[in-house]
């Protein structure tokens, strides 16, 4: 296992450097390997972590990519991401991105979770209509072809959406002028783009 381990970590060298495009990553990657060698095998997990946490900045950023460019009008603040980190500590994995956008007194949160456990209990909402039906501020939703449901409560308006079963597209619109400006942020959203870059 310790030789598959030692493999593993060469191979991820070799692919992923050259003398003229070494970084940070890959500085921690072999001093991981100088570690495992020396048989410090804490200090190379301890490294190894290291690695980790800065390639998860890496993939945070590109996914952030997915997320939609503010409408006409509006402006976009990145989300902290603390969704993302509170599945890191509860070990339950998964992605999560999230971005704000608002406009005077409008507001609207975009939240994108993929491949996560806490997907499960809104998938039996939106997979069985009886449920989502129980509560009166809640109705069956369908945007194109997928399903979903939005809820009405207050000057809050949300629409979420589950996307192959692995994918949750909530939108949380507030004090809105018109509930129809969430479509319009659906319509400029890469679905096919969601499924290949998360799944």
């Amino acid at each position: 296992m310790k030789k598959t381990l030692l493999s593993s970590l060469t191979a991820l060298a070799i692919l992923s450097t050259s003398a003229l495009h070494a970084d940070e990553i890959i500085d921690q990657m072999n001093t991981a390997i100088e570690a495992y060698k020396d048989k410090d095998y804490k200090g190379a997990m301890d490294e190894l972590k290291f690695t980790i946490a800065q390639m998860q900045k890496l993939d945070d950023a590109e996914n952030q990519k997915l997320l939609p460019s503010a409408l006409d009008g509006w402006s976009m603040t990145i989300g902290d991401n603390g969704t993302q980190a509170a599945m890191s500590m509860l070990g339950g994995g998964g992605t999560s991105i999230e971005a704000n956008y608002s406009k005077d007194n409008e507001s609207i949160n975009i939240q994108i979770l993929a491949n996560s456990p806490m997907i499960s209990m809104m998938s039996m909402m939106i997979n069985n209509p009886m449920i989502a039906q129980s509560d009166p501020s809640t109705e069956a939703y369908r945007y194109k072809r997928i399903k979903g449901i939005k809820k009405k409560d207050g000057s809050t308006t949300e629409i979420t959406l589950l996307i192959v079963g692995q994918i949750i597209l909530k939108l949380s619109g507030t004090n809105l002028k018109d509930d129809a400006v969430l479509e319009q942020y659906l319509d400029v959203i890469d679905i096919k783009k969601l499924k290949s870059s998360l799944l």
